[in-house]
């Protein structure tokens, strides 16, 4: 589905170009696939906190959020709680909320951000546009055909730029050196950043100066 999704953009659009695709998470994976099938439209690559497949990591966390959408009498608000522990890193959580109560309360402050988060996201979100964003997550994979990652991306014309953050507790950075470590010994121009956070998954809509700093040279060389 991913494939039939992203492989009709280009066409669409009308596009013979583009200097860069760029996406964070799903949006990164969408990147990968949209390059497998027009890599000869794609200039530059910049996938971040993603990947080009889902480990059995995120397949099993899918399954959660299958379980929890399928099952639950709250199930946006309940599954995106669960997401929100994915996006984020425990020393994280503790760095905001420090086990801090809401004045007047029995709730802890992280409590009353997860309830939050899981209301705003219902209030907001079709039930069936969350399942359909859960299956692409599960069937992200670029080697679908070849089941060789290092070929498939070492053909890419494109420049790849992956962007990890190291506390991603979702799209693990280390998935991504062993990507870029492989690819290199045939292909120059991939180029491994990282960015450093404790806020994990999310700390690529975060930490947007370290982000600023490592998409700068790509878009102004």
């Amino acid at each position: 589905m991913l494939q039939n999704f992203s492989g009709k953009v280009f066409f669409f659009l009308k596009v013979d170009t583009v200097f860069a695709l760029i996406g964070g998470s799903l949006g990164g994976a969408i990147a990968w696939e949209m390059t497998k099938l027009e890599p000869n439209k794609v200039e530059n690559l910049i996938p971040i906190a993603t990947d080009w497949k889902a480990t059995d990591w995120v397949i099993a966390n899918v399954l959660l959020q299958d379980k929890l959408l399928n099952n639950s009498i709250d199930p946006i608000a309940d599954a995106r709680i669960h997401a929100m522990l994915l996006y984020r890193t425990p020393e994280s959580l503790q760095y905001k909320f420090n086990k801090e109560k809401k004045i007047n309360s029995e709730w802890f402050q992280i409590e009353n951000w997860l309830i939050n988060h899981g209301e705003k996201l219902k209030n907001r979100f079709q039930l069936s546009s969350y399942k359909l964003m859960n299956h692409l997550l599960k069937t992200i994979d670029i080697t679908k055909d070849s089941k060789d990652f290092v070929k498939t991306i070492g053909a890419f014309p494109a420049n790849i730029h992956i962007v990890s953050v190291n506390s991603d507790l979702f799209f693990i950075a280390d998935e991504n050196r062993e990507t870029f470590n492989q690819v290199k010994k045939v292909k120059e121009t991939i180029f491994y950043h990282e960015i450093k956070s404790i806020h994990g998954h999310d700390a690529f809509l975060i930490e947007f100066e370290q982000l600023n700093a490592i998409l700068n040279p790509i878009f102004n060389k």
